[in-house]
């Protein structure tokens, strides 16, 4: 497995910039059920998983 590939932004910058607001701001809209009510570490572990999720899925879709 290549870690530096998951490990680093994806190029070019500007569309992975872009696929990781769009991810983390829909992540984060879907689970303000269960954030919203958990209080600040619930959110804070929500925004660190959605950040997570959106980094792999734009790499997965630049890759292609």
């Amino acid at each position: 497995m290549d870690w530096k590939y998951w490990l680093t932004a994806g190029e070019p910058r500007a569309r992975y910039v872009l696929l990781m607001v769009v991810g983390v701001v829909l992540m984060m809209a879907i689970t303000y059920p269960f954030w919203g009510a958990g209080g600040r570490g619930m959110a804070a572990f929500a925004a660190v998983a959605a950040v997570i999720l959106s980094h792999v899925s734009a790499k997965t879709i630049m890759r292609r």
